[in-house]
């Protein structure tokens, strides 16, 4: 008897590949630099690798897909991303602010 496990259901969300989200628009129909013309920029390459909110709508209108689903990692949840770090802030005898970023999990 063989049997098979579904490993996508188990995994955490990722962001799509760049190159999925240029071939995503190329079957639309249109490109990044299209979009990039017709609302006023001269490009929206940086969208692809960096956080862009206007950018990243205006693709995600495109594809007719909520921008948190091409980004999930740029679109934690508020809670998620004050939880991931905090600061710890320290006054030394000397008077010296210091601080130090500490992780939770």
């Amino acid at each position: 008897m063989i049997m098979t496990m579904d490993t996508q259901k188990c995994m955490a969300q990722t962001d799509w590949h760049p190159a999925d989200v240029k071939a995503a628009l190329e079957k639309k129909g249109v490109s990044l630099r299209q979009l990039a013309k017709e609302h006023g920029y001269s490009h929206f390459q940086r969208v692809l690798s960096t956080h862009w909110w206007a950018a990243e709508q205006i693709v995600a209108k495109a594809l007719g897909k909520p921008a948190n689903e091409i980004w999930p990692s740029r679109y934690l949840a508020p809670r998620a991303k004050a939880q991931a770090r905090t600061v710890k802030i320290t006054v030394t005898s000397t008077g010296r602010i210091r601080k130090q970023q500490e992780r939770r999990a």
